[in-house]
């Protein structure tokens, strides 16, 4: 995985490239991170979902769905991200954005995970439920006793 720097998120969290949410495609992986989004927002884990479609699309959108997940238009992230592919089908090249999920920690990307399911979500939940609680675990790790400060 490249070198990337996100500047804009200061906090552990998932970021997600998906396609254009007019695509079905788009749509039910979407709807796994509604499904999952809860559980990112009780650990204070934010979700990221960036797009390809206009800021006017993505309020519609947004207003419709009403959730804690933000929603992002950057064509430049998703290119500097590498998911942008050129397919040819009979003859005409099309641009096809691969969907992929990365865990952002201290500005940096983490892991990437190419593939959108129930138990790769589950797999990024973990890995920065790790992050975000390092220092915690350690503390923990490192004491003889639970010591009143921890709590």
């Amino acid at each position: 995985m490249n070198n990337i720097e996100i500047n804009n998120i200061k906090e552990t969290a998932l970021l997600v490239i998906l396609d254009s949410v007019e695509l079905e495609k788009t749509m039910s992986h979407h709807d796994l991170f509604l499904l999952w989004s809860k559980a990112f927002e009780n650990v204070g884990i934010p979700i990221y979902i960036v797009f390809p479609d206009d800021v006017m699309k993505l309020k519609k959108f947004y207003r419709f769905y009403n959730t804690d997940i933000h929603y992002i238009s950057d064509v430049d992230l998703i290119e500097r991200l590498d998911c942008v592919q050129e397919k040819v089908v009979f003859g005409k090249k099309y641009k096809v954005i691969l969907p992929k999920m990365y865990v952002v920690h201290d500005k940096k990307l983490v892991i990437e995970q190419k593939r959108i399911n129930n138990k790769m979500i589950k797999k990024l939940y973990i890995r920065a439920l790790e992050l975000k609680f390092e220092n915690f675990i350690k503390k923990i790790k490192n004491s003889v006793d639970i010591p009143n400060n921890l709590w």
